[in-house]
C-alpha cells in the first residue's frame, strides 16, 4: 500500500515529531510505500490530505492526538480515504475509543493487510467531530487544556485543569431533545458523545459506541463544588451516571437550546456556541489498524521500537 503519513509537530509537546521517523522506517521495512511529512499548519495538513488520492496514496496515517483528528476530518471526508491513528497527543481519546492504546502500534504487524472499520461521523452545528462535544464546565476545562494550562499530559494535566476551572463553574439553562426523550433544567455541563471517553480517559458516556448510529448525552445538574470534585474519579470508571444529578439520553439527533450562549468544544477544539443541533451523518469514515504481530513473524527491525 501507499501511505501518506502526517505528523502534527504540536501534538503531545512534540511526541509526534519523535515518532514520525520510527513509523516511516517500520512501514518502509514492511514493504509499504510511504511519504512522511510534518505539517506545521491545519491548512497544509488538509491540503495534503485532499490531494492524497490524486497523488496515488491508498491510505492516511495521522500522528497526533484528538485535535489532529478533529482538524483533519473535513479533508478526510473530501479524500474518502481510510485513515489510521498513531496516538501522539495529550489525551488520545479518539484512539482510546477505538481500542488503541498509546503503545499498541508497536505490536502491529505492518506487513499484514490493514483492518478497516467504519464509524459514525457526528457533527455539531455542521462541524464534524470524532468523539465528544461539550459545553459548560467541561468546555472550560477543555479550553484550559488546549491552552496548556494543565502543565502535564493525560489524566494529571486534565485534573489540574479541572481544579483551575472550579472557580468559574456556574449553571445555565438548557433544554435537550433527542427524539426519544427530552430534559430541561439548569446544568453545569452537557456532553454529546460518539465515543465513551474524553479528557484523557474519562468515560463521560460509558455506553456510547462509535458505530451504532446514535449519540449519547450526559447532563450534569447543579451540585456543590465539593460533590463535583468528589465525583471526578468516578468519571474514569463511568459510574458517575448513577448519581441522581446526572442524566443520560440517546438518539440520532440531539437538539440543545439555551437562552445563554455557551462555548462548545469538540475533541478538545473550539467548535462554536450553543444552541446547537448534533446529528449523525449518513456518511461514515473508515478507520484503519493492523492485526497484532505474532511471535513467529516478528522481525528485529520491529522489535527495536
Amino acid at each position: 500500500m501507499r501511505f501518506l503519513v502526517l505528523g502534527n509537530p504540536m501534538a503531545g509537546a512534540g511526541r509526534a515529531m519523535r515518532l514520525l521517523p520510527v513509523i516511516t522506517r517500520l512501514l518502509t521495512g514492511a514493504s509499504h510505500t510511504m511519504n512522511g511529512l510534518i505539517v506545521p499548519s491545519v491548512d497544509e495538513m488538509r491540503a495534503k490530505i485532499r490531494d492524497a488520492r490524486r497523488s496515488g496514496f491508498d491510505a492516511l496515517m495521522l500522528m497526533g492526538g484528538d485535535g489532529t483528528v478533529h482538524q483533519a476530518l473535513p479533508a478526510i471526508l473530501d479524500s474518502d480515504l481510510p485513515f489510521g491513528i498513531i496516538p501522539g497527543g495529550r489525551g488520545n481519546d479518539f484512539a482510546r475509543n477505538l481500542g488503541i492504546g498509546s503503545r499498541d502500534w508497536r505490536d502491529w504487524d505492518l506487513r499484514a493487510e490493514p483492518v478497516l472499520r467504519e464509524i459514525d461521523l457526528p457533527s455539531i452545528n455542521g462541524v464534524p467531530f470524532a468523539s465528544v462535544a461539550c459545553a459548560g464546565f467541561d468546555a472550560t476545562v477543555n479550553r484550559l487544556a488546549r491552552d496548556r494550562k494543565g502543565l502535564m499530559h493525560g489524566r494529571i494535566g486534565y485534573a489540574v485543569c479541572v481544579l483551575r476551572a472550579l472557580h468559574a463553574v456556574r449553571t445555565f439553562p438548557v433544554s435537550v431533545r433527542t427524539g426519544d426523550a427530552e430534559w430541561s433544567g439548569g446544568v453545569l455541563m452537557i456532553a454529546v458523545a460518539n465515543g465513551p471517553c474524553y479528557g484523557g480517559g474519562m468515560r463521560i458516556a460509558p455506553r456510547a459506541e462509535m458505530d451504532d448510529g446514535r449519540l449519547d448525552v450526559c447532563v450534569v445538574e447543579e451540585v456543590p463544588k465539593r460533590v463535583l470534585l468528589s465525583q471526578f474519579p468516578n468519571v474514569y470508571r463511568g459510574t458517575h451516571v448513577s448519581h441522581p444529578k446526572v442524566h443520560t439520553l440517546t438518539g440520532p439527533v440531539v437538539e440543545i437550546t439555551t437562552d445563554e450562549p455557551q462555548d462548545v468544544y469538540a475533541d478538545g477544539e473550539y467548535a462554536g456556541t450553543l444552541p446547537a443541533i448534533c446529528t449523525v451523518s449518513r456518511r461514515r469514515v473508515r478507520v484503519m489498524s493492523f492485526p497484532a504481530i505474532s511471535p513467529a513473524s516478528a522481525s528485529p527491525a520491529m522489535s527495536r521500537f
